[in-house]
This record gives structure tokens, C-alpha cells and sequence, in this order.
């Protein structure tokens, strides 16, 4: 007798699916156009990614590839990478398991070319959201933005141009979700310190106009640096020091501090101030960031100690409490600050807590590799990543850099 067909509902489907890896679940798009529909349905897209983000985190890790050639280059790239003469240089964004990090700090990590998000156009990356890595670069003094999935190995067409018209020469690009409207939005700002003024812009993707809305209350004081916003439920956080634009840690004070939201579904924003128990100005400059699923806050205290502390409620000054307050003894760091050069010697940045909530993850200013705090028994690691590729060219160095060692969820998030 031949055997009756097994038929699943395209509920259970969706839930197997939604599982799966990326890679996994677009191999089933060529299946049958009932399976090439479910995927492509933007309530399985939020339905995949929710089950990534409290399932399958992973981390960036930024590789440069340096290389001599021999290739004709243009006026442009003369004008501008004229120290380069004979070396090109790319830099790949590779995601790699967070629970295989913490089991296996030290590893040879292979690199793949398709990875590559930084090349001759010299692009720099505005942010993450959702799987989502936006990029800008400059050509003849025009700046642009584009969006990259690495999971399904799209990468936008269409650019959006961004033109400055305050004349102060500055500009800076956040990117995140509008979950109110269920949309991705660019921001822009021109801002200028001497006057003390900015303008900031908002785009929703689909659009190709850029709008003015409200100027920052207070201009955050690392708006050029990348790596200056947080994206968190919906909205871009920075910190600012209000009536100063510089730090500096002798002429300010705890009360100055300040963060600045940016609520990205009504377009306004919020000011929250710091944890009560911040009652000294650090050398070095704080931080804030995302663990365990809330905004953070982390600092160096009085050159002993870093302490971290979490909004456990967003938005909610009272939910303040502190999550960790470590010895830089225990983390097997020395602080310097040398007074009379004002060359800073350590900061702390926290990347991500595991998720049995066991390891933290930081990057050290001192270090080039990051490092790994157990904080059940206080067990220090770092780790030790190199990277290989093949590589038929002349002579050729490779390097793993931090600045993007970021949390990372795989997605199926369309490209516009």
C-alpha cells in the first residue's frame, strides 16, 4: 500500500520556520510558491526575527585586509588616499556565535570576501537595527546612505543623498526602527559647536525626502564620533552635557548630564537624567549602551573601579540600579591618565551579556582583543581571534579591529 501523504498547516510551518537560521529558510523559497509566499510575508519577517533576537544573537567582528596592487587608480582616489599609494584596504564584518566566543575565546576566524562593507568608496557604518547595517560614504563632497542585509545578501540600490546647508562642515547619521509606524527611518544632522546650533533631518525609507524636525535640546558631546547613538525600543539615545559641547572633565558637573532621546515614531524627543548613585564627573568620558535587554549606563569611578548601571523601565529615572561595580584589579587592568598631556589611557566599554547572564563582554582602550568577565566567579579571559584568507595577491596583512564589535541578529528584513 502506498503511503498517505503528511500534510502540515502553514501555522506549523511558520513556526518550524521561523527557527531556522536565515540561510536555512530562504533554501525553502525555491520549494513551491506556497513556501516562496510565507517567507516573503511580512508577518513571518517579524515573527523570524523575533525568535533571532531571543534566540540566535551574534556578535561583528571588524577585519582590515590590507594588499599591494598594482591597479590604475582614479583622480579621486589619488586626491583622497594618497597615503595608500600602494596598498588597498577593505574591511569585512564577519557575525560569529556569542556562546561559541565565551567556550572558545582563542580561534582563527575565516573570512569571507562577501562580508566586505568597507572598499575604495569609503564608506563608514551608521548603525544596526534588526539585522538591518546602514552605511555612508562621501564622493565629491556629496554624502550618501545605503542599506545592507548580510544574512540574504541584499544591499540597497537606491541611495539616499544627504546635502548639507548650514555651512558648518559637520554632519552626522543615526539610523534605527519606527515601531509605531512600522517603518525604518535615516537621521541626519548638520551641526556646528561654534555656534552653537543644528539642524537634523529624517527620512522614512520608501521616501526620498528628507524632512526638518525639532533641533536636539542639547547636542550630544560625541555627535561626530561613530559609534555615537544607541538604538533602543524604538528610539536613538545619546548622552549631553548641558551648556558645554566638549568634555571636559574639570568643568563640568554630574548635574549637566543628561540623556537625549529620540522617540522615532513621534519624532520628539525626551530627556532622562542619570542614576542618582553618579555623583562624580569620570576623566573618562561615560557610556551608554544595551545589556540584558536595557539601557545602560557605565563609567569609571575615582580610577578604581567601573560601574555599570541599567534603566531596568525605559524612560523611567527611578528604575536606575546598578548591575556591576568591578575592580579594575579584577579585570586584570591598570588605570593611567597622564594630567599634563591629557592622553587618556583606559576606557571601558560594555558589548554584551551573555545569555545565561553569566559573561560580560568589554572592549578595553588597552587591548586588541576584547575581554570576557565571568561574573559568577569573578574569571577573567581575553581573547585571541586572528583571521585567515586566501589570498593569491602580493603582499598581504590582515587584522581584527573593535570599534564594531557589536550584537548582531541575523534577519529577514527586506532591503528597499
Amino acid at each position: 500500500m502506498t503511503p498517505s501523504p503528511v500534510f502540515f498547516s502553514d501555522g506549523l510551518i511558520s513556526e518550524i520556520f521561523s527557527v531556522l537560521p536565515v540561510k536555512s529558510v530562504l533554501r525553502f523559497k525555491c520549494l513551491n510558491n506556497s513556501c516562496n509566499t510565507l517567507i516573503s510575508d511580512p508577518s513571518f519577517v517579524k515573527l523570524h526575527l523575533k525568535r533571532s533576537t531571543t534566540r540566535n544573537t551574534l556578535l561583528t567582528i571588524n577585519t582590515q585586509h590590507i594588499w599591494e596592487s598594482d591597479h590604475e587608480k582614479s583622480d579621486y582616489e589619488h586626491y583622497h588616499r594618497s597615503h595608500y599609494s600602494k596598498f588597498e584596504v577593505d574591511y569585512c564584518l564577519v557575525p560569529i556565535s556569542i556562546s561559541q566566543l565565551i567556550e572558545k575565546p582563542s580561534f582563527t576566524l575565516s573570512v569571507d570576501p562577501y562580508y566586505q562593507w568597507r572598499d575604495n568608496s569609503w564608506s563608514d557604518i551608521v548603525g544596526f537595527c534588526n539585522g538591518l547595517i546602514c552605511f555612508t560614504g562621501s564622493v565629491y563632497g556629496e554624502q550618501w546612505l545605503r542599506l545592507w542585509n548580510p544574512a540574504t545578501k541584499k544591499k540597497s540600490e537606491k541611495m539616499w543623498v544627504f546635502s548639507q546647508y548650514n555651512g558648518s562642515g559637520n554632519s552626522s547619521f543615526s539610523f534605527g526602527c519606527d515601531n509605531l509606524n512600522d517603518t525604518y527611518k535615516l537621521v541626519g544632522f548638520d551641526y556646528s559647536y561654534d555656534r552653537l546650533t543644528n539642524d537634523v533631518r529624517i527620512l522614512s525609507l520608501g521616501d526620498n525626502v528628507w524632512r526638518n524636525i525639532e533641533s536636539f535640546p542639547v547636542i550630544p558631546f560625541r555627535l561626530s564620533y561613530e559609534e555615537n547613538d544607541v538604538y533602543f525600543s524604538g528610539s536613538l539615545n545619546w548622552l549631553a552635557i548641558h551648556n558645554d559641547f566638549l568634555y571636559s572633565y574639570k568643568n563640568i558637573t554630574v548635574e549637566q548630564f543628561v540623556i537625549v532621546s529620540l522617540d522615532l515614531g513621534t519624532e520628539t524627543y525626551n530627556q532622562y537624567r542619570l542614576p542618582s548613585g553618579f555623583d562624580e564627573v569620570p576623566r573618562e568620558e561615560p557610556t551608554i549602551g544595551v545589556l540584558d535587554g536595557c539601557l545602560c549606563f557605565s563609567y569609571s569611578y575615582r580610577e578604581t573601579d567601573f560601574v555599570i548601571w541599567k534603566m531596568n523601565e525605559f524612560g523611567v529615572e527611578d528604575s536606575w540600579t546598578q548591575f556591576l561595580k568591578v575592580s579594575y584589579q579584577n579585570l586584570h587592568l591598570d588605570y593611567e591618565f597622564n594630567e599634563d598631556t591629557t592622553k587618556h589611557y583606559l576606557q571601558l566599554v560594555p558589548l554584551l551579556l551573555s545569555g545565561d547572564g553569566d559573561t560580560l563582554i568589554l572592549r578595553s582602550s588597552q587591548d586588541f582583543q576584547a575581554i570576557l568577565y565571568n561574573l559568577k566567579d569573578n574569571r577573567v579571559e581575553r581573547t585571541d581571534i586572528t583571521t585567515s584568507r586566501i589570498f593569491t595577491g602580493k603582499r598581504t596583512s590582515d587584522y581584527v579591529c573593535w570599534n564594531f564589535f557589536k550584537a548582531f541578529v541575523e534577519s529577514l528584513v527586506p532591503i528597499i
